[in-house]
């Protein structure tokens, strides 16, 4: 009697022959295809890119024929050829995307009038930043270009630069003001505005803008009672991204380290307090779907705090989907919906996808969703919980796979950018989940939100000694007196 043949193994997602886990990865070499073509297209003019879209529509037809002719020979060559077809689709799509909007730019009427003087209308997008000198930088979206008769409608996404009056604006904020239009930064981007004169306020900004400013406003406030220093600002920095209150000295020793990417909101915050939730509803014995209503409602909570930007949408995105990867059976479902956010938001803001702080995020979260149970694995001993271990592999993992982004994109400058980052990972995880909390609990009980604020004093401390001590060692950046 003969053994019957063996079946297909199974896969370790608990799939036969992991076909699920496989229909699920389908999308990311499309979203790769089309994450490829808008960079190679974002800085290409309009003629460029409809000529790029042109030539993938072709070479997505070819490889649709000759997968229908291969069906037939090998399911395996078919459905490659398959796959190859829709990456080409989508990148022609996206290439067209892209022609259409570096033709909508160019004919824009701030384009028609760099090096000159105008008047816009605009609203207040984001909060601003300082820069070097003194001087903050507005995000904006202009609306109306010129004055009276000569004013022309047309959204445009911008930076505005600026001084007097401008620090504190809500988003949401409408205003009139004249600038002068600046040189873009490079091809592809919109020219940028430097502000002549104080805002004209029109209208003053929703509760989605009124909300985060107050939230603000009191966390300087607590973190002014709380902690001393340097330390005052820099946890306002970390926490919200409100640079406001760090010098100008200290900055500039962030930046030399290569730690300057600490003040900016990614999907790696959202990952440490939604993680740090996870964990204190764990310990409390919560089921499943208590955690999973935790989690959520902690990160709402996130985005009403830090404020619900763009930039902070699509790192509370992300770092959903990462913390979705920990309780997962399979990674192939976190990582086609990480895909599809992606496809998203570089079909829809080209000029954002292909931005430093939303690679950082998308690089994190994919490698939350590859390796974090595997290194949770790893880490986990003995006398160590299961949640602890979990946290812990975020923590590692999220690092290690931003710093080759970090290197590339300039921002871990120098020598001593790699150790450096290395260095301050155990603080970054307890500077955000304390002084997240401590941002919410503000404007509830102050003296609880200084509290835990003070309780981030020495892991602040370790992170300004990093900075000071890497910028100042041979081979790290020069920096430049105030």
């Amino acid at each position: 009697m003969t053994d019957p043949a063996p079946g297909p193994p199974p896969h370790a997602d608990g799939a036969p022959g992991g076909s699920p886990a496989a229909r699920d990865l389908r999308l990311v070499l499309p979203t790769l295809a089309v994450f490829i073509t808008t960079a190679v297209a974002v800085a290409d003019a309009a003629v460029g890119a409809a000529a790029l879209a042109v030539v993938l529509t072709a070479a997505a037809a070819v490889a649709a024929t000759w997968s229908a002719g291969a069906g037939h020979r090998s399911r395996l060559d078919s459905r490659a050829l398959g796959v190859l077809a829709l990456a080409c689709a989508v990148g022609a799509v996206a290439a067209g995307v892209q022609a259409a909007r570096t033709h909508a730019l160019a004919a824009h009427p701030l384009v028609q009038l760099i090096g000159a003087r105008t008047g816009v209308e605009a609203v207040v997008t984001g909060f601003d930043r300082p820069v070097r000198g003194g001087g903050v930088m507005v995000p904006v979206r202009v609306e109306v270009t010129g004055t009276g008769a000569t004013a022309r409608t047309g959204e445009l996404d911008v930076v505005l630069l600026a001084r007097a009056g401008w620090r504190g604006l809500p988003p949401g904020t409408r205003v009139r003001t004249s600038v002068t239009v600046l040189e873009p930064r490079s091809a592809g981007e919109p020219p940028g505005l430097r502000a002549l004169a104080p805002p004209r306020v029109t209208r003053g900004p929703g509760w989605t803008g009124r909300v985060p400013a107050a939230v603000r406003h009191r966390f300087r406030e607590v973190s002014e009672r709380a902690l001393t220093g340097e330390a005052s600002g820099l946890l306002p920095s970390f926490v919200l991204g409100d640079e406001g209150g760090v010098s100008e000295r200290t900055r500039d020793e962030f930046r030399a380290s290569g730690l300057a990417h600490l003040a900016a909101v990614s999907g790696a915050n959202t990952t440490y307090v939604v993680g740090a939730v996870l964990l204190g509803a764990a310990a409390t014995g919560v089921g499943r779907r208590g955690r999973l209503v935790a989690a959520g409602l902690a990160l709402a909570g996130f985005v009403a705090v830090v404020g619900p930007e763009p930039a902070v949408l699509r790192a509370a995105g992300t770092g959903a989907i990462g913390l979705a990867a920990l309780g997962a059976r399979r990674t192939g479902r976190p990582l086609a919906a990480l895909a599809a956010i992606v496809l998203l938001v570089t079909l829809l803001d080209p000029g954002t996808a292909t931005g430093t702080g939303f690679v950082l995020s998308v690089c994190a979260t994919a490698a939350l969703v590859v390796a974090a149970r595997p290194v949770a694995l790893r880490v986990r001993r003995p006398w160590m919980p299961g949640p602890v271990a979990d946290v812990l592999a975020v923590c590692i993992v999220a690092h290690l796979a931003t710093l080759p982004i970090l290197v590339a994109s300039g921002l871990a400058s120098g020598p001593w950018a790699l150790p450096a980052n290395i260095a301050v990972a155990p603080a970054v995880p307890v500077v955000t989940v304390l002084g997240t909390a401590a941002a919410a609990l503000g404007p509830l009980w102050e003296d609880g939100a200084v509290v835990l604020s003070a309780m981030c004093a020495p892991a602040l401390w370790w992170l300004e000694t990093v900075a000071g001590v890497a910028a100042g060692l041979p081979g790290s950046p020069e920096i430049t007196p105030a």
